[in-house]
């Protein structure tokens, strides 16, 4: 299985100080939904990995992380890719979860459910946190930012895949 782990804030859709909390503050990175229609035609299996803090901080709650997560899911497959699961740590830094970024809870859970290695995969990150979670489980890690976008390291990946 080709596993593609995707980050959400700063690598899907853009990043805002407390998060994005409601489906209306939602803005998608130009080139990121096109990126996923990518590695799905490639033959990846894409999961979104992310840290929701601001649901144990009291910001959103359930209901609304699953119609953001719905947005994208809807925008991904419309375009004609696809995202086979979505795996979230709730907890912020008063909590003291395995699921928590650096923590490995949420790529284990990962391994457990797909019956896979995440050691094999890649993963796009933009924070901190994201990329010692990357380390920490031996994947191949590509750090998304403004100059260094998801559908840029999918391309350079893509072209990687197919010289091989």
């Amino acid at each position: 299985m080709k596993l593609a782990l995707i980050g959400r804030d700063g690598v899907i859709n853009t990043a805002k100080m407390g998060g994005v909390n409601h489906r209306t503050h939602l803005s998608i990175i130009d080139g990121s939904i096109a990126a996923i229609v990518k590695l799905s035609e490639a033959g990846f299996t894409n999961i979104i990995v992310t840290h929701q803090p601001g649901i144990s901080r009291g910001l959103f709650d359930l209901d609304e992380l699953e119609a953001i997560h719905s947005e994208i899911i809807s925008r991904v497959e419309q375009a004609g890719g696809a995202i086979e699961a979505i795996f979230y740590c709730p907890h912020d830094e008063q909590n003291r979860c395995h699921c928590r970024p650096p923590e490995t809870g949420l790529l284990d859970a990962i391994e457990m459910e797909f019956d896979c290695n995440t050691t094999a995969s890649v993963f796009f990150f933009a924070s901190e946190v994201e990329k010692k979670l990357s380390e920490a489980k031996g994947c191949r890690g590509l750090k998304c930012d403004d100059e260094n976008h998801l559908l840029m390291h999918v391309h350079q990946l893509l072209t990687e895949v197919s010289s091989e």
